[in-house]
C-alpha cells in the first residue's frame, strides 16, 4: 500500500471513534397506565378538558387552555414550583376519548425536557375504564455528556412522576364521585 493511502487510513482511523461518539440524545418513552372502577365517559368528563388537567393533578397550581379543545390551543401549565411550561394541542378526539399534544416552549425548571410529545387515551375495559398517558420525550440538555438534572433519568422520572400522580388523583376523583 503506498504512503498516500496509508495516511488517509490513518486519518480516517482516528475521526471515526470520534464520529460515533457525536450521537444526539435518543427519546425516552414514558407510558403510565391506570384503571379505573368508572365507565369512559365518566372519566372522560373529567380528563377530557385539555385545559382542565389541574383539575386532577396536584403537581400543578394551574392550568390554562387558549382555546379550550380545538387543535392548535395552547395550555399553559403553572406547576407547584411556580414555573411554567407551554403546551400545543394537535389532536382531539372527543369519539375515540383521545388527545394529542407536545411541548410548546421548553422550561427544563418544570420538566427537564428539550422536547416532547404526548398522548392521553381513555379505553374502556370489563371493569371500567384504562388510562393510558404515554410521551416520547427528549432530555433537557441534548449534548453528549448532560448534566445529572438534565439527563435522561431525570427526564423520565419527572414525567413519570407527573403522570402516576395524576392518573391516581384521576382515578380517585372518578371512583368516589359516583
Amino acid at each position: 500500500m503506498s504512503a498516500k493511502y496509508r495516511g488517509g487510513w490513518s486519518v480516517l482511523a482516528l475521526i471515526m471513534p470520534l464520529v460515533t461518539m457525536a450521537h444526539g440524545p435518543t427519546p425516552q418513552k414514558i407510558v403510565e397506565t391506570i384503571e379505573i372502577a368508572a365507565p369512559v365517559e365518566k372519566v372522560w368528563a373529567i380528563a377530557g378538558d385539555f385545559g382542565g388537567v389541574s383539575q386532577w393533578d396536584s403537581l400543578l397550581k394551574s392550568s390554562e387552555a387558549t382555546n379550550g379543545n380545538q387543535p392548535g390551543s395552547s395550555r399553559t401549565l403553572v406547576f407547584a414550583n411556580g414555573e411554567a411550561l407551554k403546551e400545543d394541542l394537535d389532536s382531539y378526539d372527543a369519539a375515540k376519548h383521545e388527545y394529542q399534544y407536545r411541548m410548546g416552549e421548553p422550561n427544563v425548571k418544570a420538566i427537564p425536557a428539550s422536547s416532547y410529545s404526548v398522548v392521553f387515551r381513555i379505553t374502556a375495559t370489563e371493569k371500567g375504564s384504562q388510562v393510558e398517558w404515554k410521551s416520547r420525550a427528549y432530555r433537557g440538555d441534548t449534548g453528549n455528556e448532560p448534566p445529572e438534572a438534565l439527563n435522561d433519568e431525570a427526564v423520565t422520572s419527572a414525567m413519570q412522576k407527573f403522570f402516576s400522580t395524576g392518573l391516581g388523583e384521576l382515578k380517585t376523583k372518578a371512583e368516589n364521585s359516583q
